[in-house]
């Protein structure tokens, strides 16, 4: 059996075994078929409204690379309250575990359970409790970082930071890393994925969003060239998003005045 295979035999025996009042806003069932729609496809996970990008691509590469430990903690989640994967604790507050999600474009409660306790679990002075939490729900490089080193991932680069943009020298290496086969996480402002931001260049005052990279990044033309184009696919909101948008051209300088590096991990 493949390790797909194996993590959704695991999902099959949760399904028939008991249940817990640990999430008491979130049914069993709720989690059985989209554990398994992850499994198969781990671009699925989505922190839809939340400011859960940072546990979300931690997730998706998670799943990617040992879908067991990825059902292992969501099962453990459901019924004790806590998760433990390799040295990552996971131990969300109350509060959390009690938040009853939005009837409308609610995140689902599988990727719920999951990142919002990654993220709560990190905190240490502001619990993460609500879908309406701001603030609280930001992760910073070094969270990046440490979580993957704690999961078990072997070789972690942190190259990002949330005061100064990056480099094209940043990008080419964030670029090369994925191609050797590493989980590429970039730091931006989210407006680098809207078309109407892709054609000027405008600066950015702070980072606010995480994206995994799908591709190499193409550099169209002279390097030093202002007008060179920049193109990538990325992983961001449960789906894949080309950069720029179709019809649309990313020159180096505007990329670059909204990139703020990347964290990149290999098992």
């Amino acid at each position: 059996m493949s390790a797909k295979d194996d993590a959704k035999a695991l999902v099959d025996q949760f399904s028939a075994g008991p249940d817990a009042d640990v999430w008491p806003n979130i049914a069993k069932s709720d989690l059985i078929e989209p554990m398994k729609a992850r499994i198969d496809n781990p671009d699925k996970i989505n922190q839809s409204q939340t400011n859960l990008c940072g546990p979300a691509d931690f997730v998706r590469d998670l799943v990617t690379d040992r879908p067991v430990d990825y059902v292992n903690a969501i099962i453990s989640l459901y019924l004790t309250g806590r998760a433990k994967i390799k040295d990552l604790n996971l131990k969300p507050c109350s509060d959390l575990k009690t938040h009853k999600l939005a009837t409308t474009n609610p995140i689902a409660p599988v990727d719920w359970i999951f990142l919002a306790s990654i993220r709560d679990s990190d905190n240490w002075v502001v619990d993460y409790q609500s879908t309406d939490d701001a603030t609280s729900a930001v992760t910073l490089p070094h969270s990046k970082e440490k979580w993957l080193k704690d999961a078990g991932y072997t070789d972690v680069k942190n190259e990002a930071n949330i005061l100064f943009t990056k480099d094209l020298k940043n990008a080419r290496e964030a670029s090369a890393l994925f191609s050797k086969g590493y989980k590429v996480a970039l730091l931006i402002d989210a407006d680098m994925l809207e078309n109407d931001q892709q054609k000027v260049d405008s600066g950015s005052a702070y980072p606010d969003h995480w994206i995994a990279l799908k591709s190499v990044i193409t550099i169209t033309g002279i390097e030093a060239d202002p007008i060179s184009a920049v193109s990538f696919e990325a992983y961001t909101w449960g789906s894949t998003r080309k950069v720029p948008c179709a019809g649309l051209k990313m020159y180096v300088k505007p990329f670059l005045r909204k990139y703020y590096g990347y964290v990149a991990a290999k098992m």
